[in-house]
C-alpha cells in the first residue's frame, strides 16, 4: 500500500496539474503565451535568498541525541493528540513522505514550463525558489529553538541513523510539511495568477494541498511529528507560501 502511494500520489498531482493546463489550451483559439505575474528586485531578492540560507545552515549542524535512548521517559504536559502518537516509528512512511516532497519541489517548475511556454518562466522560478529558502530558513531557526524531541524516541528498536539524525531530535515544527505547503501554495497562487477566470484554479489547488496534508499525515505514521508540529508546520507554510508570492506581483 505504502509503495502504491509513493507512486500513485505524486502520479496524480503531475497529472491532475497537467490536465488543467491541456483542458484550459483546449478553447476555440490557442492560448496566448502569458509573461509573469511577477516583478524582482534583484538587489533585495538577493538579500532575501542570501539571509535565507544563512538561517537554514542549523540543518547542517547537528544535535547530539538523548543519552537516555532507548529508554527516555515520556514528556508531560503535552496534548492528547500527541501523546496518541509517542512511538510511531515507519521507515516505508518516511520514505513515502520524501517522494511526495521531492514531487512538489520540481513538478510545478516542469508543468509551469509547460503552461507557460517559458514566457516568464524563469521569472516565476526565482519567486519559487525564494519562497522556498524563505521557508526553510524560517523552519529551521525554529527547529533550533525548540528542540522537541520526536515520537519515534519512544519506540523500541528503531534504527541508529534515525534515532541519531537531527531531524528525530528538532519535531517543532515539521519542515516536510511546511516546504510541502508552501510548494503547494505558491505554485496554487502563480497558477491563479497566470489563469484568473479558470474554474480549474480550485483543482489545481485542492490537488496541490490534498498532497502536502498527505506529507504530514506520512510524517506523524513515521514518527518523525506530532500532530501539533503537522499544523504548525501547514500553517507557516502556507503563510509563506501565499505571502511571497503576492509581495513580487506588487513591488
Amino acid at each position: 500500500m505504502m509503495r502504491a502511494m509513493r507512486v500513485t500520489l505524486p502520479a496524480t498531482l503531475l497529472c491532475g496539474v497537467l490536465f488543467a493546463n491541456a483542458a484550459n489550451a483546449a478553447g476555440d483559439e490557442p492560448p496566448r503565451p502569458s509573461s509573469s505575474p511577477y516583478r524582482l528586485k534583484w538587489p533585495h531578492d538577493a538579500a532575501i535568498a542570501a539571509l535565507s540560507i544563512a538561517a537554514a545552515l542549523p540543518a547542517f549542524v547537528g544535535q547530539e541525541g538523548p543519552s537516555c535512548y532507548p529508554t527516555c521517559p515520556k514528556p508531560r504536559g503535552q496534548l492528547g493528540i500527541d501523546d496518541d502518537v509517542l512511538g510511531n516509528y515507519s521507515p516505508s512512511a518516511h520514505a513515502g513522505a520524501n517522494v511526495i516532497v521531492a514531487t512538489l519541489l520540481l513538478a510545478p517548475l516542469v508543468i509551469d514550463a509547460v503552461d507557460s511556454r517559458f514566457h516568464g518562466w524563469l521569472e516565476d522560478t526565482a519567486v519559487f525558489i525564494e519562497t522556498i529558502l524563505v521557508m526553510q530558513g524560517t523552519t529551521q531557526l525554529m527547529k533550533s529553538a525548540v528542540g522537541r524531541p520526536a515520537p519515534l524516541l519512544y519506540a523500541p528498536n528503531v534504527a541508529a541513523a534515525d534515532y541519531e539524525s537531527a531531524d528525530a531530535h528538532r519535531s517543532f515544527w515539521s519542515g516536510h510539511t511546511s516546504t510541502s505547503f508552501t510548494a503547494a501554495t505558491a505554485y496554487s497562487v502563480t497558477f491563479w495568477k497566470r489563469h484568473p477566470d479558470s474554474p480549474l484554479r480550485f483543482v489545481v489547488l485542492g490537488i496541490a494541498e490534498s498532497a502536502a496534508l498527505t506529507v504530514g499525515l506520512l510524517k506523524i505514521k513515521a514518527g518523525y511529528h506530532y500532530p501539533t508540529d503537522i499544523v504548525a508546520g501547514a500553517l507557516a507554510g502556507t503563510a509563506i507560501g501565499a505571502l511571497l508570492p503576492l509581495v513580487h506581483t506588487t513591488w
